[in-house]
């Protein structure tokens, strides 16, 4: 049985939803609630290419699309034009401590760390959400956004995706988004580095949440093998 069970995931092919049984706290850079944000609902939006153009504003886009829906409360909110139906879900638990992690992926842009800017021509993101089962404090949610970023990286570079005209293998895509949710109380955790249990389910669970929505993608497009990511 989850330990998560209280909280419902509903999902349809243009919205992701987590409804929190009970107030979180999120850091993220979301296009949504990006920053730090008390909230009981996260989504994701599934977005295509006609969707966006220079003239959007992403942040506004999304409001007026939770409007239509008849969502009014702030909200923690990823973009995607991944498929919310191929969603990966990986829970784990370890000392009496809970870690799910929810990852939609695409690797549509996919890019490798430092490489120089350039323009985007097929869409595609990770979009990676962390919950929690304790409380953690502002510094420790940092941490495990770093924490996160190195599995998630981990999982992309052990895919072998391969950048269009490059011998380098992509380390994620120009537009990855992570948040971590833990609920709302006090005397939080304030360290949750990887020599801890909570270190350790981050990492374990990321790597596993981002591995089979990479798996999910590749088998979408028979790619059993390296090929360059924007085809």
């Amino acid at each position: 049985m989850s330990f998560f069970q209280n909280d419902h995931i509903r999902v349809s092919e243009t919205w992701l939803e987590l409804q929190l049984s009970k107030p979180h706290t999120s850091l993220s850079w979301a296009v949504v609630g990006g920053g730090y944000l008390t909230t009981n609902k996260v989504y994701w939006l599934k977005v295509s290419n006609a969707d966006l153009n220079t003239e959007i504003i992403p942040e506004e886009f999304y409001r007026n699309r939770l409007v239509k829906i008849g969502e009014r409360e702030e909200v923690l909110g990823f973009m995607t034009s991944a498929s919310l139906l191929d969603h990966s879900v990986s829970e784990k638990n370890f000392d009496g401590l809970h870690i799910r992690s929810i990852a939609t992926v695409g690797l549509g842009n996919a890019v490798r760390v430092g490489d120089r800017p350039k323009q985007i021509r097929k869409v595609g993101t990770i979009n990676l959400l962390i919950q929690t089962s304790e409380t953690l404090t502002f510094s420790a949610s940092i941490e495990a956004i770093s924490i996160a970023s190195e599995a998630r990286t981990l999982a992309v570079l052990e895919s072998e995706i391969s950048i269009q005209s490059e011998n380098n293998f992509a380390t994620g895509t120009g537009t990855d988004c992570i948040g971590i949710i833990s609920p709302v109380g006090t005397n939080g955790i304030d360290y949750v580095g990887k020599h801890t249990s909570f270190g350790h389910l981050i990492g374990a669970t990321v790597y596993e949440a981002v591995s089979q929505g990479i798996l999910k993608w590749k088998n979408a497009r028979n790619l059993s093998f390296s090929r360059p990511a924007n085809i």
